[in-house]
């Protein structure tokens, strides 16, 4: 991979103070009621240079959006990098990861959870074709990571024989269930402390019956 010039290095850690600004503004106020301006005084720059960056105040929810994913996908490549030969081990290992890192990116969490800001994305994603491109392509890129890592398993023999992407997606869909769960009530000690049951439901059910599931 070419290795960036200083001044692409500078622009993107320009971008990412950006999107970090935006994060804790869209987490802090309504969708609605954030602006442009919230996010270029919360990142002390003008607003034109916000603009520089970001077509509108819509392209700046939408890329903090894909910020979370990428962190997302980076945390799944680290577990099965670290878990190569042991699916059962890197499955609890994802888990827990994930809910640790929702745990401590609550505000983007929140931001994704409000039901104006679901809306807006949901509605720029319908009129803008390369935004609704650009939230695939991450999402593809998780689903089809945890789909190769869980059809490892099948091939060892760890897991049954299913299909590996209805795997994966269930997995996310559990995880993001009690995620959402704990952001919504408020309820009391982290996220990962759901990370025993999540694996108990998906880890009995996909296993091999010979595979015995590590509770520690």
């Amino acid at each position: 991979m070419q290795e960036l010039s200083r001044r692409e290095r500078e622009k993107l850690s320009r971008r990412n103070e950006i999107l970090q600004a935006a994060r804790k503004v869209f987490a802090s106020k309504d969708y609605a009621a954030a602006t442009v301006d919230d996010v270029a005084a919360a990142a002390e720059l003008s607003k034109g240079t916000i603009y520089l960056y970001f077509q509108n105040k819509a392209d700046l929810f939408l890329s903090t959006f894909e910020m979370g994913m990428e962190q997302v996908a980076s945390t799944v490549i680290e577990s099965i990098s670290a878990n190569k030969n042991d699916p059962i081990v890197g499955i609890k290992d994802i888990v827990e990861r994930i809910l640790l890192f929702c745990e401590e990116h609550i505000d983007l969490f929140k931001i994704v959870a409000s039901e104006n800001a679901h809306f807006e994305l949901q509605s720029e994603i319908g009129r803008n074709n390369s935004f609704h491109q650009r939230i695939m392509d991450k999402e593809s890129r998780i689903i089809m990571t945890l789909t190769a890592y869980i059809q490892q398993g099948i091939d060892m023999g760890v897991f049954k024989k299913v299909d590996a992407r209805d795997a994966a997606s269930a997995l996310l869909s559990i995880i993001k269930g009690f995620a959402f769960d704990w952001i919504m009530n408020l309820e009391k000690g982290s996220p990962r402390d759901k990370a025993d049951i999540i694996n108990t439901i998906f880890l009995d059910g996909l296993r091999q019956k010979d595979h015995i599931v590590d509770q520690h």
